[in-house]
């Protein structure tokens, strides 16, 4: 299976948007493989290192923590009640009140954190804000960042939709809709971007993994991203005029 899609490199579009990613080469890092077909480690890597690019000192991005935040509230009082359930000072049952009360209190925050992971996150890798995103207006205040790797698969997606309120309002956010599954670039359309990538690019059939040239590649897609954006936002109030 791996011969076969390590076959496909040579055919498979990597470039930086004007065709080629040059005469770069890269040597990957023997302390970071992973098994060939272990889909979950391999997305795992990926998705890291492009959580590193988008959080660059350059970067014009900052994580957006507030649903973190929101997610920990809701976890650390799930705990709080089984804590409140062990040390309430009275014996069964007597306490059975209580005891109802705490379990009722960590299955209903248990039910919220995954109710957020399977509706609202769904594959989400991090969620982003504009340093300067009062200068650019509401329009680009955040973006959402997801990727997509099915099993058995050898194509990795990488896509970019809008955050217009924060990640705290991310329940009515656009959400991320891979296209047809094929190599290479997908221009952005009013915010929104993905593109295709062969893992076979960022891994050898050893499963050694190119991590720098997984980064390298995601800081080109976010360059090219900034770019039409911000072309895109310009046309639009030529349009309404």
């Amino acid at each position: 299976l791996w011969s076969a899609v390590a076959a496909l490199r040579s055919s498979v579009t990597v470039a930086d948007w004007s065709g080629r990613m040059g005469e770069k080469k890269y040597i990957g890092d023997q302390s970071k493989r992973a098994v060939i077909g272990d889909s979950n480690t391999m997305k795992r890597m990926m998705d890291d290192a492009v959580i590193n690019v988008m959080l660059e000192d350059d970067s014009p991005f900052v994580e957006d923590v507030g649903l973190s935040n929101l997610k920990l509230v809701i976890g650390f009082g799930s705990v709080a009640a089984s804590v409140v359930s062990h040390i309430y000072p009275a014996p069964f049952p007597k306490n059975w009140w209580v005891l109802l009360a705490c379990c009722a209190w960590y299955f209903i925050g248990s039910g919220i954190l995954q109710l957020l992971l399977s509706f609202v996150e769904l594959e989400s890798i991090v969620l982003l804000r504009y340093k300067d995103a009062e200068r650019r207006g509401k329009r680009a205040s955040g973006i959402n960042v997801t990727s997509h790797f099915p099993r058995y698969q050898h194509v990795y997606t990488l896509g970019i939709t809008p955050l217009p309120s924060g990640s705290l309002a991310l329940f009515s956010a656009p959400k991320f809709k891979p296209n047809p599954t094929r190599e290479g670039r997908e221009l952005p359309q009013a915010d929104y971007a993905q593109i295709h990538w062969s893992v076979a690019e960022f891994f050898d059939e050893e499963g050694v993994f190119y991590e720098d040239k997984c980064m390298d590649m995601t800081r080109q897609f976010l360059d090219h991203y900034e770019r039409e954006s911000k072309r895109i936002a310009e046309q639009e109030p030529k349009k309404s005029k």
